[in-house]
């Protein structure tokens, strides 16, 4: 049996987190065995803990089986960090915590619908060394709740990454919803900063096929947004940091 791992990193997601494993749950492929991991950065609003008191009732659950012991088709962890540090690292933590033989990333806050993974788990089933994506540029995506604002700044990042990374193969390099082969984590090595990863593994993966899935991507309900300022910046930063990566890469080839 193949084994996913499920990644969502949280901070002050309270009101979704419960939720949003349901509904998981409701849509784990039967083959699959499937680990969630919730990777809290010590959540002020308790998120962590919650997924704790979650784990305990939950029937389903027996910590420490495999997934052939286990008495469903899936198992429930979390990881609480000491603090706030970032989108990335704390994916990458959970990426060192997992097991699975492939890693989904996705956001807690319902932007990203669990309906959407049995079709990128049969995507990636179907062809085992490719990047699935869930693109809301690709034909039948779509966004439902964002301002005019933030619709331009997003496409300006695409833009930019498309033009000034080459990364002209996908319709969503901004994507926060993807799955990969877990081998292909363990032989990257990830140094930018931010909120982008699938960006940089796009930069540095340029062999691998790419699949794309149309999704509906719905601007969050409840709790706050992580956009601000200090993500624009960020994105920018981490832009010229694989800007200058991809240089590199083409001085050595000379």
């Amino acid at each position: 049996m193949y084994t996913l791992s499920i990644i969502i990193p949280t901070y002050n997601e309270s009101d979704n987190i419960v939720k949003l494993i349901d509904r998981i749950k409701e849509n784990l492929n039967p083959n699959v065995f499937t680990e969630i991991i919730v990777v809290d950065d010590n959540s002020p609003d308790g998120t962590g803990e919650i997924v704790k008191s979650y784990i305990k009732n939950d029937s389903g659950y027996q910590e420490q089986k495999t997934s052939s012991e286990a008495r469903n088709n899936y198992s429930l962890k979390v990881l609480i960090r000491k603090g706030k540090n970032g989108l990335i690292p704390a994916i990458l933590e959970g990426v060192r915590f997992s097991k699975g033989d492939y890693v989904l990333i996705m956001d807690a806050d319902f932007s990203h619908p669990p309906e959407i993974i049995p079709n990128m788990v049969e995507e990636i089933l179907a062809d085992s060394n490719s990047i699935v994506i869930a693109s809301r540029y690709i034909e039948t995506g779509a966004i439902i709740g964002w301002p005019f604002r933030r619709r331009i700044i997003s496409k300006c990042a695409a833009i930019i990454a498309k033009i000034g990374l080459r990364v002209n193969n996908v319709t969503d390099p901004m994507s926060g919803f993807f799955i990969v082969p877990r081998t292909l984590l363990e032989h990257l090595q990830i140094d930018t900063k931010g909120y982008k990863l699938l960006l940089e593994i796009l930069v540095k993966t340029k062999n691998l096929p790419i699949h794309e899935i149309p999704y509906t991507f719905t601007d969050r309900k409840s709790g706050k947004s992580k956009m601000g300022f200090n993500v624009m910046f960020d994105y920018i930063g981490s832009v010229w940091q694989l800007y200058n990566y991809g240089r590199g890469r083409k001085r050595q080839k000379k």
